[in-house]
């Protein structure tokens, strides 16, 4: 057997270009608690944070052949409803109304996350350059869907992932660099769960003679 290593060809996907974009919520992510650490601070702090990734059916890429709609992801917020958090006014704008004094009271259940899973919304989207002349979109703003225009509809799976109790089904359909994230949470630095594999039925059992010694 010839054991050659060879890197992996990453599909470049252009962005498109910056303007406004019917979109829908097709996963809420719970990155767990993530270690943060802002510019002149000598110590940073974990902190919950949370993804939303939104499809937008009228732009198509080619994704391993197949002709799929666009993904974009939100900025990663921390989990927060104070009236100054990101996180809050974005759910302000894309809700079109304020949260209730029972899901703002410390003492109540808050606002569940998941309930915007399959939630349109007009996504403000713009290119950014990086320092080596690549680029990228970046969701600038989320705002709710305008009354009277015909929403659009996922043709993606509606994912929904939890960290304090994971599904790793779900995790294992999130794209691998969100899956990269969540690997740094404390939820799994603590719990460390197994991710499903799938296992060919009749696996041959291992020669003893070859038990302990490396697979390769």
């Amino acid at each position: 057997m010839s054991l050659k290593a060879k890197r992996k060809v990453v599909s470049s996907i252009p962005p498109m270009d910056g303007g406004t974009y019917m979109g829908v919520c097709v996963a809420v992510v719970d990155l767990g608690q993530q270690y943060k650490q802002f510019e002149k601070q000598k110590q940073g702090k974990y902190a919950e944070e949370c993804m939303f990734i939104f499809e937008i059916p009228d732009e198509r890429v080619e994704v391993d052949g197949e002709d799929k709609p666009r993904w974009l992801s939100s900025r990663r917020f921390t989990v927060s409803l104070h009236e100054r958090a990101a996180l809050f006014q974005m759910l302000t704008a894309w809700r079109g109304k304020a949260l209730t004094d029972a899901e703002l009271d410390p003492a109540g259940d808050g606002f569940d996350l998941m309930q915007m899973a399959g939630v349109p919304a007009m996504l403000s989207v713009t290119v950014v350059e990086k320092d080596d002349g690549s680029k990228y979109n970046r969701i600038e703003a989320v705002t709710g869907f305008p009354k009277g225009l015909p929403a659009p509809q996922p043709e993606s799976e509606i994912l929904v992932f939890d960290a304090d109790e994971p599904d790793m089904e779900v995790f294992g359909k999130l794209p691998e660099w969100v899956q990269d994230i969540i690997r740094k949470s404390t939820q799994f630095a603590d719990n460390a769960p197994e991710e499903k594999v799938d296992i060919p039925p009749e696996e041959p059992e291992t020669p003893p003679a070859s038990k302990g010694a490396c697979p390769i």
